[in-house]
Formats: C-alpha cells, sequence, structure tokens
C-alpha cells in the first residue's frame, strides 16, 4: 500500500490512539500528496472523521498545506449541517409513511447515526435505508406506492416487507419476519420508529460490505466501529443468524477485511462460531490478505486484482455466488433498484 493509504487507514476510526497518531506523524516525514489522500477520503465517506484525526496530530510534523487544512476542517461542519437537513428529511419521511399505513425500520447509516457514531458527522452517507411493514389497518393502493416513490427519488430506499440491500436481490434467505421481531423500538425526532438488534446490524453491514466487494473504507470503518461501539452482541446468536441466513462466509469476510484494514478486535472464537469450514476459511483469508495487498484506496485499484474479484463471490454459497452472477449479467447496476415496486 502507499504511504497515503496507511494514513487513510490510520485515520478512518472514531479513536485516534497515540500509536495511530504516532504512525501517521512518521508517514508524513515521507512526503505525503494531502490533496490525493483527501479525495480518496471523501470519495470513501470518511472524509469529516479523516480529517478531524488528521487535526489531532502535531501539524508541525503533517505540513498540511493551508487551503487543505481548511479544507478538512469545513468537511466536518458541512456534513454536520448535512446531517441535520437529513435528519429532518427523514423525519418528515416517517410521519408520511405512518399516515398512509406503514411503519418503518432504520437501517444503515441512519441507525449508525444512533447506535455507533459517537458525533452523526463522523461519516458521510450517500442516501437512506428504511425497512417498511403495514401498521393494522393498512390497505395497499396507489397512495402509499406514490409516497413510496416520491421517497425514492430523494434518496430514502424504503422497501416494503423486505430491503434488497439486505438480502442481496433475493440471494440470501434472510428473515424480516425474525428482524421485525428482534428490534427495538425508538423515537426518532418525535416520531416512532424501529432500530435493528445488534447482530442483525452487524449482519447488515457485512452484506453491505460484501455488495462494495469488501474494499470500500466507509463500510469496513462502520464494521469495525459497530463491533466496538455498536454491541454489546451475543456472539453466539450472531452466528447462529449468519447460519440461517446462509451469509456466515459473508460475515466472515467482512471481518476479516475490516481486521486487515481498519482493524476490528473481535473476541476469542467470534469467527470460528460462525461455523466456515477450515478450508474454506483459510481460502477467505487468502483472498482478504491478497485483496487488501492490491488495494489502493487512493488510485481506486480496488478492483482490478484477482483476489478482490474473487472474495465475494467465495464469500457466497456456490449456489448464491450462481444466483449472484445472473443478476449481474440481467440487470445493469443503473436499472437494479430505481423505484419502490408498484
Amino acid at each position: 500500500m502507499r504511504t497515503e493509504d496507511r494514513i487513510l487507514l490510520a485515520c478512518a476510526r472514531q479513536e485516534l490512539q497515540p500509536r495511530h497518531r504516532r504512525t501517521v506523524e512518521t508517514l508524513a516525514r515521507g512526503g505525503v500528496d494531502w490533496a490525493r489522500l483527501a479525495a480518496a477520503a471523501e470519495s470513501h465517506g470518511v472524509l469529516p472523521i479523516v480529517g478531524a484525526n488528521l487535526r489531532r496530530c502535531d501539524p508541525a510534523l503533517l505540513r498540511l498545506p493551508a487551503a487543505l487544512a481548511e479544507r478538512l476542517e469545513v468537511a466536518a461542519y458541512e456534513n454536520a449541517l448535512r446531517k441535520e437537513q437529513e435528519a429532518e428529511q427523514l423525519a418528515a419521511a416517517l410521519v408520511r409513511l405512518r399516515e398512509v399505513g406503514l411503519e418503518a425500520m432504520l437501517l444503515k447509516g441512519a441507525a449508525l447515526d444512533l447506535t455507533v457514531y459517537g458525533e452523526p458527522w463522523v461519516a458521510a452517507s450517500r442516501d437512506f435505508d428504511l425497512l417498511l411493514r403495514p401498521l393494522p389497518g393498512f390497505v395497499a393502493g396507489e397512495t402509499e406506492r406514490r409516497v413510496r416513490r416520491s421517497l425514492y427519488r430523494v434518496g430514502i430506499e424504503c422497501d416494503l416487507g423486505y430491503h434488497h440491500d439486505v438480502n442481496m436481490n433475493g440471494v440470501l434467505p434472510v428473515s424480516f419476519e425474525r428482524i421485525w421481531r428482534d428490534a427495538r423500538p425508538i423515537r426518532y425526532r418525535g416520531v416512532d420508529a424501529w432500530l435493528m438488534a445488534p447482530e442483525d446490524l452487524l449482519i447488515a453491514l457485512a452484506i453491505n460490505a460484501c455488495r462494495k466487494r469488501f474494499l470500500r473504507l466507509k463500510g469496513l470503518f462502520d464494521l469495525a466501529e459497530t463491533v466496538r461501539c455498536g454491541g454489546p452482541f451475543g456472539w453466539g446468536l450472531l452466528a447462529a443468524k449468519a447460519r440461517d441466513y446462509r451469509c456466515e462466509g459473508i460475515v466472515h469476510a467482512a471481518l476479516l477485511a475490516a481486521g486487515s484494514t481498519v482493524g476490528c478486535d473481535l473476541p476469542d472464537g467470534a469467527l470460528a462460531a460462525l461455523g466456515v469450514p477450515p478450508v474454506r476459511a483459510g481460502l477467505l483469508r487468502l483472498l482478504v490478505d491478497g485483496a487488501v495487498r492490491s488495494a489502493s484506496f487512493i488510485t481506486g485499484a480496488d478492483g482490478s486484482g484477482l483476489s478482490s474479484l474473487l472474495l465475494p463471490y467465495a464469500s457466497y454459497r456456490w449456489d448464491q455466488a450462481w444466483r449472484s452472477f445472473r443478476f449481474a449479467l440481467t440487470h445493469p447496476p443503473a436499472h437494479r433498484r430505481v423505484v419502490a415496486e408498484a
């Protein structure tokens, strides 16, 4: 990895420990393309927290250009403002959904803002994801479909009865009924909503990391931070759910990838509990190591290596790999999900 990659990984964390700061300051002595590093952090959704951690280092050692230092400081304020606006938009969406007889569970970024991030500004989100289910008396019809379509158009992905990111467009037999049964109710800005159980949230984040070939930095950051402060987890329960959802290989690979990049401290036996056979577990570790070695978050070289191409398919069961491959062939990326189902 390049120097800039190593600095980026050291700073992609909410708790910058002294050893991480020393790593950044030591690497900076050799010269850094700071503009390229900032651009990569922004494209991977972690510019606010990376900028905040760079400001915690010795400025005399980093020698950040003044314009870039100002940009990093502004990034956190801009993201805080954006998150506040998005939170108001999400609360309004929850009200509209309840008016047509639907209640919502917050997924991914919206859930992390409440349960994992110390402050919502630490990472950028591209959209909101909601899992919907009918309230008593719900009547399906054009009114509720129109509301859901309007929310999709403003970046709020809300599927009724399932969510396409969580079951990977039908590849995984995820039990959404079980997810709802284990979820907990919350009040989000005065509106009733739901949050996944910690185990389901971590599984969903692992699945999302797989969708990005395990090498989108924000996904790895989300996983590591959720392990660190999103629990407490029932690791046996998490493993049982992963096996029931037939995604134990995905979770195994995602946790390995997080550990090999930003660091992810797991309790003893957490990976073994997933029940991935030793030969397959060894293959996943080999592919993760190869993908990380050949990757560069700075140059965008995250998809050219053979390991990074094979890793997602190796994390599937064989029948899932075929379904995923067939889906990719028949559904161009720009057309996989445009609006909610009519």
